[in-house]
């Protein structure tokens, strides 16, 4: 049998096929992990438009029912400022509404602003805020509480104009 002119060891010297199947093995995987890169870069985009709509409704939800519950206790001092007698002993007033609020919205922790015009509901992170109208005709007064239980408070006494005041529970 003859052998060809390019075998024996001279042939295995100068042979780089096997660098082939290395070069492939390394670039076959350099393209998957761009792959799953992109992949988890683009969820994760996902994920944070769907964290910061899911913040923005609870919030939403959060201050209508706080707006809900300020213009209950408005209604409720305005009957008991009118069914108030007006002898001395009775010049007092006073109205508590409980509202069981959760400590936080969508995972995040929030504040509620209470004043004479609106609630407004804000957390951090995600940066988010809500403004709702009431329609409280008696003052309120500016406050500021966390997130959670909350009681919206009347009290008048004596002869003064009683105001609105919301505070944690």
């Amino acid at each position: 049998m003859r052998e060809r002119p390019e075998s024996g060891p001279t042939r295995l010297l100068s042979d780089e096929r096997g660098v082939s199947v290395t070069v492939g093995y390394v670039l076959t995987l350099a393209i998957g992990a761009m792959l799953l890169s992109g992949v988890v870069i683009g969820i994760g985009g996902v994920l944070d438009a769907q964290t910061d709509r899911a913040v923005r409704g609870d919030l939403s939800v959060l201050g209508q029912t706080t707006a809900a519950n300020v213009e209950s206790a408005d209604r409720l001092a305005r009957a008991a400022e009118t069914n108030r007698s007006s002898a001395i002993d009775t010049m007092n007033a006073s109205v508590s509404v409980g509202v069981d609020l959760p400590d936080r919205a969508a995972g995040v922790p929030y504040r509620i602003a209470v004043d004479n015009d609106t609630v407004t509901v804000r957390t951090d992170r995600p940066e988010a805020m809500m403004e709702i109208p009431h329609a409280a005709r008696t003052n309120v007064t500016p406050s500021s509480v966390r997130g959670g239980p909350i009681r919206i408070e009347y009290e008048r006494n004596g002869a003064g104009a009683g105001n609105l005041t919301v505070v944690e529970r």
